[in-house]
């Protein structure tokens, strides 16, 4: 069963093509920094610059964006990883960022050696994104490992950095979820208002870190802020098997299919936003005495369907070869590909919530944030860089 998009005026314009790889520039298309990404490391650096920051998950999506951005900052960035090889792909390796950042290779389920790096890193900043089990399916199927890593793997961080001396501890940022709020039938979420409900292997867990934050600064005086964040999109993202938009990418670019939903999916609404948007969410709250001891939603730019999302990204795609087209680039713009929504079975839609959507005037008062990059042009850098990423890079 299809769902066909609306009508993209491209598709008429450009002639099919033989399953080939997919075409691409030969070059990296790294729009990196965004305007508002850039408006806000010029706002910060003066607060960061020379300050020692460690980023757990840089090697990871979010952290990639976030440990690039405080290295523009003038910060001393540390990158904390269990896979930190050469080989392994990352915006740190494909940014050239390697030789500029101090590097950890540190399973955070390993309390000794977290500790080890809390001591001796003397950071004046954690910025903890680092997650076992990012999605439902990888959750359900190993509970034990997903809480260890999502709820466990902070505890070391806020218990070993308890342990320091007072005017040593380092501000500790943990990378929570929308999904700890749960189905709920009053929305957006309020963090004030809104009950906390979330009853999946990988909602509790961030659930139980979320709260064991504000433990931590309430009852133990160490200076904690959480960031639920709501669906995180753009470049550098290789949660490509399970995460929506990365997935839809490799079914276009690299199978030459339709992007796939789940027919469980089909009357889920979530929250959308570019993810150097949340970079800027990170150094703005950080900087934010204020701030600390607090709990914060990171709202959306874009509050969607996900079948609506996903014909988004076949428009994004469409442009793209439109403007290949413009420009006489005529292996993309006469490259062939499915511009459908192809529906599939799952078992899990017992333990997804139908609708997530957050309020974000509370980091909007305190930080002035708001989100800086529109949908459709952040899924037209985000499909540049997949065109690249699947024509040049060898991917399984």
């Amino acid at each position: 069963m299809n769902f066909a998009p609306p009508a993209l005026s491209s598709s008429d314009l450009l002639s099919p093509m033989t399953k080939a790889a997919a075409p691409a520039p030969h070059a990296l298309p790294d729009s990196w920094p965004s305007p508002g990404l850039a408006a806000t490391i010029a706002e910060c650096r003066p607060f960061y610059h020379g300050k020692r920051v460690l980023v757990t998950g840089a090697f990871g999506f979010v952290g990639g964006h976030l440990a690039r951005a405080l290295h523009a900052c003038g910060a001393q960035v540390g990158a904390l990883d269990r896979e930190v090889n050469p080989g392994a792909g990352s915006q740190i390796e494909l940014a050239g960022l390697r030789d500029d950042v101090e590097i950890f290779p540190v399973d955070i389920t390993d309390m000794n050696a977290v500790c080890h790096t809390v001591r001796e890193g003397r950071f004046d900043f954690i910025f903890h994104l680092a997650a076992g089990a990012t999605t439902i399916e990888s959750a359900m199927g190993d509970p034990y490992a997903t809480i260890m890593a999502n709820t466990m793997g902070f505890v070391n961080f806020a218990e070993c950095a308890r342990r320091l001396p007072r005017e040593e501890r380092p501000v500790l940022l943990l990378s929570s979820t929308d999904k700890v709020y749960g189905e709920s039938e009053a929305l957006p979420y309020d963090e004030e208002k809104s009950a906390l409900r979330g009853v999946g292997v990988y909602d509790a867990a961030k659930l139980a870190a979320d709260i064991f934050a504000g433990m931590y600064h309430q009852a133990l005086g160490l200076e904690t802020i959480v960031l639920r964040m709501c669906n995180l999109f753009g470049p550098y993202d290789f949660n490509t098997d399970y995460r929506l938009i990365p997935k839809a990418m490799r079914n276009i670019f690299r199978d030459h299919d339709a992007p796939e939903l789940y027919f469980s999916s089909l009357q889920h609404f979530r929250d959308y936003l570019y993810v150097e948007d949340a970079a800027r969410a990170f150094l703005l709250l950080g900087r934010e005495q204020k701030c600390r001891g607090h709990v914060f939603n990171l709202p959306g730019a874009h509050y969607a369907s996900t079948p609506d999302v996903l014909r988004e990204v076949i428009q994004a795609v469409a442009a793209l070869q439109q403007r290949a087209h413009d420009e006489g680039n005529e292996p993309l713009a006469k490259w062939d590909w499915n511009r459908h929504i192809r529906l599939i079975d799952s078992s899990l839609s017992a333990m997804t919530i139908s609708k997530q959507h957050l309020c974000g005037e509370k980091i909007k008062a305190a930080t002035n944030f708001e989100p800086t990059m529109e949908l459709q042009e952040g899924l037209q850098k985000t499909a540049a860089f997949y065109a690249w990423y699947f024509g040049n890079r060898r991917c399984a």
